[in-house]
């Protein structure tokens, strides 16, 4: 036989609540993938199509790979300050 009434009050403590996690944010994790992929393909893709038009073999290629790099790496950094600006 228990000793406790059926609808009294529970003698257990309440945890108290902790520091709150903050859930994953996987829409600017996508979006920083998406844009650093995006940045290098287009400019491979345009530094090739150069290279086939001017019939010069890896120049442009290597141009398209630096500026491609170099859009990814601005549109992180954008999409960061944006994103400290807002917390």
């Amino acid at each position: 036989m228990s000793n406790r009434q059926p609808n009294g009050p529970d003698e257990r403590p309440s945890p108290s609540p902790g520091p709150v996690a903050r859930p994953p944010n996987w829409g600017l994790v996508l979006d920083l993938g998406m844009r650093l992929g995006l940045s290098v393909v287009i400019g491979v893709v345009a530094g090739v199509l150069l290279d086939n038009w001017a019939n010069t073999s890896p120049l442009f290629t290597l141009i398209g790979v630096a500026v491609g790099i170099g859009a990814a790496m601005y549109s992180i950094w954008d999409v960061a300050r944006d994103h400290m600006k807002s917390q």
